[in-house]
């Protein structure tokens, strides 16, 4: 395909004859993958290309013209700066700097979207050449938030203007953790969210906390991140912006209910937090030690991606909007079981199935996705919703079964309001396996019994019986 055809244009700041065979193929697993979210988010028909040179794209007939969306990937340190595109450059086109190694210090053109896609837990680059489907989820959400941008601008605009689905208030946080807040604005966003504030936050005290108060006053949710710094620092005074947000978060929220009305507020903490000063260290252990004490306010601790999921499950609830599931109800007492298992072809896991609808009784599955995005919102939607717990442990794997008890201890972060009515983990490998983590009324289900339901007996009765 022409590049003068393609709605969104890769380039490539160096000479195709100085990139080596891996990077082609890293070039190539990059362009797959965004095709992939692409075709994740929407259903137009979306081409894209390459274009690889050591020369500007200014003055390349056409290429410019119908691309709507530039991509300007940086796949290492050793591009020539004055060979990046600027919007001045480039009148009506959006571009997309992806910087995929962590020394590039170069600073992006003005009203330029840039994402770092590498690993930032590591600092280290990724690997995009091999196998994609053994990818992080990290990247995966990374490579939507490149396709949300892309959205933006090539999507047919609808006759009628959507209705926002109401106001959620992101507030303003400490450099480390500005691009986590951009790319839940941008989720939101996608969402039908209207996100506030729109504009600039005022730098003097009294500016800033009328703005703050308007806005918050507007909204039904309130997000906010809590990171290393304890910046940024109002002027003439010293308090961070991001601990009077959460003081003036109070205040509204006593007006609110006074009107009969209510908003809720989410606080995320790195999991990795490392306050860089002993004023942000003390700030979020009061913070932390403070919370019983506050209305409406859930304090969450998790992977920034479950975050995400949490947000929306969370703005989902307060606006008692219902999300519809793939799975069919026998009747509205039938129960559900999600089964989790890591030999999903063997005929115990299909055995294991029949039984459970056998006992009238939903089963609940990961079912067979194009990429991991859809994979990890199934399995968090299953865990939120599902009433008991089936694992079906047949091939000896404890780092995969340790992750799917942690995901269970984790649960009510992602956003499960309710005990499971049953847990239990079936066991069909020659041995037990040695379980460290504490989980309240977990059941081992032993190998030696053959039969499905005998095995399931137990399981299926404390089912029924929590259940009534």
């Amino acid at each position: 395909m022409s590049t003068e055809d393609s709605d969104i244009l890769i380039y490539v700041p160096f000479k195709k004859e100085n990139l080596n065979e891996n990077e082609v193929n890293w070039l190539n697993g990059f362009k797959t993958i965004l095709e992939t979210s692409l075709h994740q988010i929407t259903k137009q028909k979306i081409s894209i290309s390459n274009f690889i040179s050591n020369k500007s794209l200014i003055g390349k007939k056409g290429i410019t013209e119908s691309a709507k969306v530039i991509i300007q990937l940086l796949l290492n340190n050793n591009y020539d700066p004055g060979n990046l595109l600027s919007t001045d450059q480039l009148k009506n086109r959006k571009i997309i700097q992806v910087n995929c190694h962590p020394e590039i210090k170069e600073e992006p053109p003005n009203d330029c979207t840039i994402i770092n896609l590498f690993d930032e837990s590591t600092n280290k680059t990724i690997d995009l050449s091999g196998h994609v489907d053994e990818l992080k989820n990290e990247i995966w959400l990374k490579f939507l938030d490149i396709a949300f941008e892309i959205k933006k601008e090539i999507a047919v605009v609808e006759k009628e203007a959507k209705t926002s689905r109401g106001k959620i208030f992101v507030a303003e946080s400490s450099t480390d953790q500005n691009y986590n807040r951009e790319t839940i604005i941008r989720e939101l966003e996608h969402l039908g969210f209207e996100v506030l504030p729109t504009g600039n936050f005022p730098k003097d005290m009294n500016p800033f906390s009328e703005f703050v108060h308007d806005n918050l006053k507007q909204s039904f949710l309130s997000v906010h991140l809590i990171g290393n710094y304890y910046a940024p620092l109002l002027n003439n005074i010293d308090i961070s912006s991001v601990e009077l947000q959460n003081d003036l978060f109070h205040e509204v929220a006593a007006e609110l209910k006074a009107e009969n009305k209510i908003i809720k507020r989410l606080v995320w903490i790195p999991t990795d937090i490392k306050p860089k000063s002993e004023k942000q260290k003390l700030y979020i252990e009061s913070f932390k030690r403070n919370i019983e004490l506050l209305e409406n306010t859930e304090i969450i601790q998790t992977p920034i991606e479950v975050f995400k999921t949490i947000i929306r499950n969370k703005a989902e609830e307060i606006l008692d909007i219902k999300i519809k599931t793939k799975t069919k109800s026998e009747g509205i007492k039938n129960k559900s079981v999600y089964v989790i298992s890591n030999e999903v072809n063997n005929k115990t896991f299909s055995d294991i199935k029949q039984e459970l609808i056998k006992q009238k009784l939903i089963v609940l599955e990961a079912t067979q996705k194009a990429n991991k995005i859809d994979l990890i919102q199934e399995h968090y939607y299953n865990l939120i919703h599902c009433d008991a717990l089936l694992i079906d442990y047949s091939v000896e794997n404890l780092q995969w079964l340790n992750s799917k008890l942690s995901d269970i201890l984790k649960s009510p972060g992602f956003g499960r309001k309710k005990s499971f009515l049953a847990k239990s983990i079936l066991i069909n490998t020659g041995k037990s396996p040695v379980i460290n983590l504490q989980i309240k009324d977990l059941d081992l289900i032993s190998y030696a019994e053959k039969d499905i339901s005998k095995r399931l007996n137990s399981f299926i009765e404390k089912i029924n019986k929590n259940g009534t």
